[in-house]
């Protein structure tokens, strides 16, 4: 939790980073714009600044004075730390088989079960080993409803796949290869990655996350909040809120290009892992089991995830958790 001097130091501190970081994310290399406790010889100061994330750290003769990151901004202090987020799904040849490694296989649709759409994407190396359709499979994080009708949550990067999706595109289970739901509502803009698919007629739903339970409502989430997320690559794994105020630049691939999300939620793991590919769309729940985020991205090791607020994702998609403690069928 952070301190009162702190979370004003952030205060102050929030403005200007808004103002600077398009030309901050315009340097070669930056990843993100941040704001932090920066680090000396791997130390804290616990002094509060703009953290700047390069794809690749290098010394500063090697870089053109154009290139550096001030060492102030308006006199507030930068930090530069190596980090790359990337969307976390999982690409398979639709001929290999999908391990049934986080199902229950009970056919029941509930939050932290894989989600794969129907439509293949195309992709070619070195982003895999050979050219050709890929399926897509994310995280389908928690059940959402629409004008009274039980929905999934996901992201675009998820469910969309490329700029050639359309309402009504059929989501599969992974797993069982079942079509059980249908694309229905879709934000990519700059502060949400986010979709809705409505649950197929006749599938049963649990308004319940695997290994956390049930959700309770929407939260907010802080600096120091402890939070969890059930992912189809990694499962259930811990973290802790760090920043609320990270903008970043993330590929969604040829046709849609580099997109900036602006004041995600900064993850970092309780433990080894937090996240890794198969985790894009898993909610991200915090200790009063309320739903504060969207997992999007993180880093490459596991150590960081991203999240979407969910508040700006439900308002985006014109939805509501779905809270009723009982299985439905549609």
């Amino acid at each position: 939790m952070l301190s009162i001097r702190e979370l004003r130091d952030r205060a102050a501190i929030r403005p200007v980073k808004r103002a600077v970081e398009d030309q901050l994310l315009d340097l070669p290399g930056v990843t993100a714009v941040d704001i932090g406790v920066k680090r000396r010889a791997g130390r804290c100061t616990g002094e509060q600044v703009i953290v700047v994330s390069v794809a690749s750290k290098k010394p500063l003769p090697e870089l053109s004075p154009e290139a550096r990151v001030p060492a102030t901004i308006f006199g507030i202090g930068t930090d530069v730390i190596e980090e790359r987020p990337v969307l976390q799904h999982i690409h398979r040849s639709p001929k290999e088989v999908v391990p049934r490694s986080r199902g229950k296989g009970t056919g029941t649709v509930r939050g932290g079960g894989g989600i794969s759409p129907r439509r293949t994407v195309r992709m070619r190396p070195p982003a895999v080993p050979l050219p050709g359709g890929y399926r897509r499979i994310g995280t389908l994080g928690v059940l959402v409803t629409g004008n009274g009708v039980p929905m999934g949550l996901t992201t675009f990067d998820v469910a969309c796949l490329d700029d050639a999706w359309s309402v009504g595109d059929q989501m599969t289970d992974p797993e069982a290869g079942r079509v059980c739901a249908g694309l229905a509502r879709a934000a990519l803009s700059a502060r949400v990655d986010a979709a809705a698919v409505t649950i197929t007629s006749g599938v049963d739903t649990a308004a319940e996350i695997a290994g956390i339970g049930q959700v309770t409502g929407m939260g907010n989430a802080h600096p120091g909040c402890r939070v969890r997320k059930t992912g189809y690559g990694t499962g259930l794994t811990a973290g802790v809120v760090t920043s609320v105020d990270a903008t970043l630049r993330i590929d969604h691939g040829e046709t849609l290009g580099v997109r900036v999300l602006r004041e995600q939620i900064r993850i970092a793991a309780l433990g080894e892992c937090y996240c890794g590919p198969g985790d894009s769309g898993a909610a991200v729940v915090d200790a009063d089991g309320r739903v504060v985020g969207l997992h999007v991205a993180g880093v490459e090791d596991g150590s960081t995830g991203f999240a979407c607020p969910i508040a700006d994702v439900l308002a985006e998609l014109d939805a509501e958790l779905l809270l009723v403690p009982r299985r439905l069928s549609v």
